[in-house]
C-alpha cells in the first residue's frame, strides 16, 4: 500500500506488549503523574517530534508533539490519557507488575488505557521509522487529570494546540466489534435543603435531613420513561446519588442537608431541562423548607454529550479500517461514561472517536488487556492517519 516504506510491516506485537508492560510498571495514579509525563515527553523526543510540555495544576505536565505535515492543509490528533484510578482491594497480582495469562495482560491501567497509548504510541513509531511522508500535521497528546477534572485536555483547548484539527482518535477501551461515536454527558447537581431548627425533645420545626430524604428517594426512583431513552443507541439516561450529608449528634432538628446527584444525560438532552426535571420531582414529593439547586461546581467546563455522525468521513474510514483489520462487522455505539474525549469533542470541537484494545474488570482490580487486540487496534490507527491525512 505504501511501497517500500509501509509502516504496517513495522507492527509487531512483542514492541506492543513490551510497552505495555514499561508503562503499567509506571505509577501513574490521578494527580500524581510526573513519572510517565517525563516518559511520554522523552518517548516522543526519541522519534523526533517537536515536544511542549504544558503544565496541569496538582498533576503532572500534559504532553503534546506533532509531526509536521508537508503541506500543512489539515491536522489530526491521536490522544491518551495518562493516569489511572488508585489500586482497588482484592487484586490477585501486583497491580504495577504486568502478567500475562491466557493472552490477558493483567496490571493496573491495562486496559484504561495504557494498553491503547501503547498502540497508539507503536503507530506513531511505525509511522516515523518507516520514513512516510504525510501530508498533514499529526498531534500526539498524552494528558493528565483526566479521571478528575481534565485539566489536561483543557490545557490543550487553552493553548490552542486544537485549532485547525479536523480529527481526533483515542484508544479508550472499547467492546469486540465496536467503534464508539460518541457519548452521554455528565453533570453533577447539588441540593441543599434548608430547614428550621427546634429541640430533639419537641415537636415542631423544619426537618432538613427528611426533605433531603424525600429527595433522595423520589429521584432514586425515577426509571427509563422520565430519564430517557435512545433506541438507535440502545442506552438511556443514568441517575445516582452519590452524596449526603446533613445532622448529627446534636439534640436538635437539623437545619441543613445536602445531597450530591450524578446525572448522566443523553445527546439532545440539556442540563436545563435535566434542573427542571428535579425541581418538578421536589414539587410533586413535598418539600417541608427551603432548597437551593446548582450544578457543575468544577473548575472546568463539564462533560458535554456529542454524537459524531455515521456519514462523516472520520466515521467512515475507522470504521472500514476496523473491519477490514479485525474481519468483525463493526457496530457504531455512545460511551456510557464520560472522558477527555466530551473535552475535545465539544469544548475543543474536534470530531473525535474512540477506538480502542478490548479487555475486562476495567477501572476495578484485576483489570486486564486482550494481547490479541493490540496488533489489530495499532494498525488501524496507522491506515485511519495515513488515509485521513494523506501520504507524498
Amino acid at each position: 500500500m505504501f511501497g517500500l516504506a509501509d509502516p504496517l510491516s513495522y507492527v509487531k506485537e512483542k514492541r506492543i506488549v513490551e510497552l505495555v508492560e514499561e508503562l503499567v510498571s509506571i505509577k501513574s495514579v490521578t494527580n500524581h503523574e510526573q513519572e510517565i509525563s517525563t516518559w511520554v515527553a522523552e518517548r516522543l523526543e526519541g522519534l523526533g517530534l517537536d515536544v511542549e510540555r504544558l503544565p496541569v495544576e496538582e498533576s503532572g505536565d500534559t504532553i503534546v508533539g506533532w509531526i509536521d505535515g508537508f503541506n500543512g492543509k489539515s491536522a489530526m490528533m491521536l490522544n491518551f490519557h495518562m493516569d489511572t484510578f488508585d489500586v482497588f482491594k482484592d487484586w490477585e497480582t501486583d497491580p504495577f507488575k504486568p502478567i500475562i495469562q491466557d493472552k490477558k495482560m493483567y496490571g493496573l491501567g491495562a486496559h484504561d488505557m495504557k494498553g491503547g497509548a501503547a498502540c497508539l504510541l507503536t503507530a506513531v513509531e511505525a509511522i516515523v521509522n518507516s520514513g512516510v511522508d504525510l501530508e498533514g500535521k499529526l498531534l500526539v497528546s498524552g494528558t493528565t487529570d483526566e479521571e478528575n477534572w481534565s485539566r489536561g485536555a483543557h490545557a490543550l483547548i487553552k493553548n490552542g494546540y486544537l485549532k485547525g484539527c479536523k480529527y481526533c482518535l483515542v484508544p479508550e477501551p472499547s467492546a469486540k466489534g465496536t467503534l464508539t461515536i460518541g457519548e452521554r454527558g455528565r453533570h453533577v447537581f447539588h441540593l441543599k435543603f434548608h430547614g428550621q431548627a427546634v429541640s430533639a425533645a419537641y415537636t415542631g420545626g423544619v426537618n432538613a435531613v427528611v426533605d433531603a430524604s424525600r429527595a433522595v428517594v423520589a429521584l432514586a426512583e425515577l426509571g427509563e420513561k422520565e430519564l430517557g431513552y435512545n433506541k438507535e443507541y440502545e442506552i438511556g439516561g443514568t441517575i445516582c446519588i452519590i452524596g449526603f450529608r446533613g445532622g448529627g449528634t446534636m439534640i436538635y432538628v437539623p437545619e441543613l442537608a445536602e445531597i450530591w446527584v450524578d446525572r448522566h444525560i443523553l445527546p439532545g438532552q440539556t442540563i436545563e431541562w435535566a434542573a427542571e426535571q428535579i425541581r418538578s420531582i421536589l414539587e410533586i414529593v413535598g418539600i417541608s423548607g427551603t432548597y437551593e439547586l446548582t450544578w457543575d461546581e468544577r473548575p472546568t467546563p463539564a462533560p458535554t454529550s456529542f454524537i459524531v455522525p455515521k456519514e462523516s468521513r472520520l466515521v467512515k474510514t475507522v470504521t472500514r479500517n476496523l473491519e477490514l483489520e479485525t474481519g468483525w462487522k463493526v457496530k457504531h455505539v455512545l460511551a456510557r461514561s464520560v472522558a477527555d474525549t466530551n473535552h475535545i469533542a465539544v469544548h475543543g470541537g474536534v470530531p473525535t472517536l474512540i477506538c480502542g484494545p478490548t479487555g475486562g474488570n476495567t477501572c476495578a482490580a484485576n483489570e486486564w488487556v486482550d494481547v490479541n487486540s493490540l496488533v489489530p487496534t495499532t494498525r488501524v490507527y496507522i491506515r485511519s492517519v495515513m488515509d485521513l491525512l494523506g501520504v507524498k
